[in-house]
Parts: C-alpha cells; structure tokens; sequence
C-alpha cells in the first residue's frame, strides 16, 4: 500500500541574511519544519524576488545588518508592497520593537541570531 503525503498547503518564506551559510542553515532548518524557503543574500535580492512574486510568500525572515539595505529599510519596502505580509527580524545585537523606522513595517516580531533555530519555529507555528 503507498503512502500519500497530505495535500496541505504549505507556506512560503522569504529568508535573507547575507550570509549564505547562515541563509542555508536557517532554509534547512525551516524546511525540516515543512516550510518551502527561498533564500536571498541582499535586502535588495530580497524585495526584487518578493515585488516579482507578489502575493507567494507568506513571511519574510530578514537579518537587520547587511550591506546596502538594513532589514528595517527591506521590511519598509516589503511593507509599500504588502501591508500584510508579516516580517521577523534577526540580528546579531540587541534590538528591540522600538528601533527607528519599525513603526513604518510589519515587523511582529525581533529576534537575536543566536535564537534562531530554538525558538523560529515555534515564532512561525504561532503566526501561522
């Protein structure tokens, strides 16, 4: 007798560091979960895959410090594209939900790198 997969549908998350071990590691871990990932290694990689695909991806998962454009300046574009497509924000320093410029995003919530793989996937499974 075959095994049939169920036919859930699955969500799509945008995950950007520009880091691309630290892009894989997060798109391996969350696909363990179940997750379909597409990994960018730029703010601006980012918004160019989530303005061409509008309306596929359910989240967006960014690293704050990258070259050319921060994870706030990403999550503000996301933001003019879709109000409500949710952003999560790591970062390897001690940021907050009061940082300048959030307030203009639909960033829900802030995370410190060192957090990603304990406590991502429980983050998602409450959003979603």
């Amino acid at each position: 007798m075959k095994t049939t997969e169920c036919s859930v549908s699955k969500k799509h998350i945008l995950f950007v560091d520009d880091e691309e071990s630290l892009a894989r590691l997060g798109a391996d871990l969350l696909e363990d979960f179940g997750y379909q990932i597409v990994c960018a290694l730029s703010g601006q990689e980012a918004l160019r895959l989530f303005q061409q695909e509008a309306g596929f991806f359910d989240i967006v998962i960014t690293d704050e410090s990258m070259p050319g454009m921060s994870g706030i300046e990403l999550a503000q574009e996301i933001y003019r594209v879709s109000v409500t497509t949710p952003v999560i924000l790591c970062s390897g320093h001690m940021l907050t939900m009061q940082e300048e410029g959030i307030e203009q995003t639909n960033i829900t919530a802030v995370l410190a790198k060192t957090d990603v793989c304990t406590k991502l996937p429980g983050m998602l499974e409450k959003i979603f």
